[in-house]
């Protein structure tokens, strides 16, 4: 029980460093990557076993 929450909580830590880590990247950068900083949430989560 502990492992899947330890899991989860490590999961849930790396997806929010990757949101952070973006949202100081400026809009011209972000657009190359594919992405806008309104959809920087659901970028991450849609390439999360990348």
């Amino acid at each position: 029980m502990f492992d899947t929450l330890t899991r989860r909580l490590i999961a849930w830590r790396k997806e929010q460093t990757a949101i952070r880590r973006l949202m100081l990247m400026d809009d011209h950068l972000l657009h190359d990557m594919g992405t806008s900083r309104d959809e920087i949430r659901d970028f991450v989560r849609s390439r999360r076993g990348c």
